[in-house]
């Protein structure tokens, strides 16, 4: 792997600053919004800012009103907005059931409004969920947001899953106020595209927990006869029994999303019963595409990371294990959504760690190793696998983002025990 250890140290904040591995980026590759949690999580932050990735400016844009915690995982959704998790702005703590998402303008104005109408009264309402919205991912367009989610109704009843969903913008659902203030109303059509059980049948494709989800492509992976299918990529938490036990393992899904999200599909209703949660529309197909859980080498099975994919849809980007020198080290596969054929891209020497970030121009992947240092693996077909190291080794990288035109990566480093901003040229 050739060496190039070049960085630069972007922040010097008293206060943590946040990646947390998102659309960080502005559109015109110029600025990257951050929230400014610290141990205490989302919970306990008020901020986000954002910070210029040329002269290391940080503008604290937006903060909470007094007495409310929680808010952060901003994306960019446009050039003068973006989307973060957001506690209700009624007075209700916190939770993971209770939060949305919050679209935010970054001039300071304090313009914000719901993503994602929220509805707690029975019968509940099509189109809107009754939990906690998260990790909110808009699209290339900016007019689909992909998140996780945890219901509250059927926490209460024991069954607290994470499931993957999508909001459409510009239909808008109305929703019946509540007494409690739980209720709130956004500008989207929101349903979960995945249906989680409470105990995966070991050996089956049934998952427990569906999450590190990502939008496919720009526009999509390329169908037999040359169709674009809008998807999302996850990974869900299957079984295996081992030496008779229940060993849950990750692997890579695929869910198709329907431009139509209206109509219920075979689940049941999409806003979810009094006794049952939410279920996808009608067209929401899910397939399995890795079955890591069965190999033999039980040390061999299951995959890590925030799944990424490229910009084309041809592939989508996991971590895997491999065995090297008697031992197993963690390398970057990536994963056909087509076919569920899976290729090994990274061979380094101490293997990779962390999350694996793919270029919207879809020539190479950005991951940390384990020494601290940045490195860069080319997914083109003549220099595949090709590794080039960015930065060099030192505090754990974290939440890997990289510029709009591949450009730049910027990532965490904890320094004195606060997390601030670098960033490295990729050579691309």
């Amino acid at each position: 792997m050739a060496h190039v250890p070049a960085e630069r140290q972007l922040t010097r904040s008293p206060f943590p600053i946040n990646l947390d591995n998102n659309i960080n980026f502005s559109p015109d590759g110029r600025l990257v919004v951050a929230d400014t949690r610290g141990d205490g999580g989302i919970n306990t932050n008020k901020r986000l800012v954002t910070v210029d990735v040329r002269t290391g400016a940080v503008d604290l844009f937006y903060t909470l009103e007094t007495g409310l915690l929680g808010v952060g995982a901003a994306s960019y959704l446009n050039d003068h907005e973006v989307v973060a998790i957001h506690a209700l702005e009624t007075g209700q703590k916190y939770d993971f059931t209770m939060r949305g998402g919050m679209i935010i303008a970054t001039d300071g104005s304090r313009k914000r409004r719901w993503l994602d109408s929220r509805s707690v009264l029975p019968p509940f309402t099509p189109g809107a969920l009754r939990g906690g919205t998260h990790k909110h991912e808009p699209d290339a367009s900016g007019q689909w947001v992909g998140f996780t989610y945890n219901d509250a109704v059927m926490k209460a009843r024991g069954s607290d899953l994470r499931n993957v969903g999508v909001s459409r913008r510009g239909m808008r659902v109305e929703v019946p106020a509540d007494s409690g203030g739980g209720a709130f109303v956004g500008e989207s059509f929101t349903v979960l595209l995945t249906a989680c059980v409470d105990a995966p049948k070991p050996g089956s494709d049934e998952y427990g927990r569906a999450e590190g989800d990502c939008w496919v492509g720009r526009d999509g992976y390329e169908m037999a006869g040359g169709r674009r299918q809008r998807a999302r990529a996850f990974r869900g938490a299957v079984t295996a029994l081992e030496d008779g036990a229940t060993k849950a393992y990750s692997e890579v899904y695929v869910v198709d999303v329907p431009d139509d999200l209206t109509q219920p599909g075979p689940g049941g209703p999409l806003q979810g019963t009094e006794a049952t949660h939410p279920a996808p529309p009608a067209g929401a197909r899910v397939r399995r595409l890795t079955h890591t859980a069965r190999a033999d080498d039980h040390a061999m099975r299951g995959v890590k990371g925030h799944l990424r994919a490229s910009g084309d849809g041809r592939w989508i980007a996991c971590i895997a294990p491999v065995r090297r020198g008697g031992g197993v080290v963690d390398e970057v596969h990536l994963v056909d959504p087509a076919s569920g054929a899976m290729r090994r891209l990274s061979r380094l020497p101490e293997g990779v760690a962390g999350d694996a970030r793919f270029d919207a121009l879809s020539r190479f992947v950005a991951v940390g190793c384990p020494d601290g240092s940045v490195a860069v693996i080319d997914t083109r077909k003549e220099r595949w696998g090709a590794a080039t190291q960015i930065a060099p080794a030192g505090p754990t990288p974290g939440n890997i983002v990289l510029s709009p035109d591949g450009s730049l990566a910027v990532y965490n480093r904890t320094v004195a025990g606060v997390p601030q901003v670098f960033c490295a040229e990729t050579g691309y």
